[in-house]
């Protein structure tokens, strides 16, 4: 165990040393990620397909990653609605509804909170790697519990990708804009943008599985939150605990309660995955060594104070001149040398 300390000390160290390059390199590989997946959407209307050719779909996302590593973060986010509109801009009428919505999210949360909005990705990169039970647990232990909004939010986006490449398919749409011109197109827009919205929300009121998710990772959300910050001994892994117990549960309820149709060993085993993962995230935060927390009251002329006071374990590795004494006093306890025998003097 004291080697795993003294490696999560060196990592520890050596991160926050280089951390202004760090994170750009972490920021540079989540846009490569996004935006990789981005321009995989491939509908792209035919008047700009010209422009994407130009460029391999490698340089483009290099391109386009590069961007999000050096834009802060508000412009960061309508580069991500902008590309997204363009790949989908072959369905007019989705393109509008895709932007509109991606637009007010930027309008009304994104740009007020900046850090949290983030999150949203976070939630649909997470169901892409299978993990979105890891979501909760971490934004309960280290986010506000405001945060419950972008994790609602990227629940709902991701339920309903499916319904926006179904549109896109030409299910539900009847009209072809490539053909028509703009005043045309402008005239059949209402209709088929009507057509669209029924289509989405008649999606939106029928599937009931992301309500039950959004539900379920809002309330692990707000239980990690509240556990992890009780004045408790392993107050943070309690809660990773009850948040799995409570994920299983929920979903296990979910699929009593509805028709809904769920594998229930693998949701638990990629549950238990994540609340793996979850602790090992806390590994690297702190650890603390409730063995010798303390409790200290004191007070002043207007309070009175009880602070409770549980310190860090903090493994270091040993300096060269702390080696090199711990040796030597080693050795001299294993061949301790022979003390010269007393000389008697005699007097004369």
């Amino acid at each position: 165990m004291e080697m795993v300390l003294v490696a999560r000390e060196t990592v520890v160290k050596y991160f926050k040393r280089f951390e202004v390059f760090i994170l750009p390199i972490l920021k540079f590989f989540l846009g490569w990620f996004v935006f990789s997946r981005i321009l995989n959407i491939g509908h792209t209307h035919d008047m700009l397909e010209a422009f994407s050719e130009a460029m391999s779909p490698t340089m483009l996302t290099m391109l386009f990653a590069l961007l999000f590593t050096v834009m802060p973060t508000n412009l960061s986010w309508l580069l991500i609605i902008f590309s997204i509109t363009v790949q989908v801009s072959a369905s007019i009428d989705v393109a509008i509804a895709v932007f509109v919505f991606l637009f007010l999210i930027f309008l009304f949360y994104g740009r007020m909170a900046v850090k949290e909005s983030f999150l949203i990705l976070f939630v649909i990169l997470a169901y892409a790697f299978n993990i979105p039970y890891l979501i909760p647990l971490i934004v309960g232990l280290y986010f506000p519990v405001t945060a419950v909004v972008p994790v609602v939010i990227g629940v709902f986006i991701n339920s309903q990708i499916p319904v926006m490449f179904e549109l896109m398919g030409g299910e539900g749409v009847g009209v072809d804009f490539a053909d028509m011109d703009i005043p045309d197109m402008l005239t059949e827009l209402p209709a088929v943008f009507t057509e669209s919205y029924s289509t989405i929300m008649e999606s939106i009121l029928s599937s009931r599985v992301w309500v039950f998710e959004a539900v379920i990772f809002a309330m692990v959300v707000i239980v990690v939150y509240f556990v992890s910050r009780q004045a408790i001994d392993y107050a943070k892994e309690i809660a990773i605990g009850l948040g799995c117990v409570m994920t299983i549960f929920g979903f296990i309820l979910m699929t009593v309660a509805t028709d809904v149709e769920m594998s229930i060993l693998p949701m638990i085993l990629w549950t238990l995955v994540c609340g793996l993962i979850a602790l090992f995230i806390r590994l690297f935060d702190s650890i603390l060594n409730y063995q010798k927390a303390e409790s200290v009251q004191f007070e002043d002329d207007t309070n009175y104070y009880h602070v409770r006071i549980v310190p860090k374990v903090i493994m270091s590795k040993p300096r060269r001149d702390e080696r090199v004494e711990r040796v030597e006093r080693e050795r001299v306890e294993r061949h301790p040398r022979p003390r010269p025998h007393a000389r008697m003097e005699i007097d004369e």
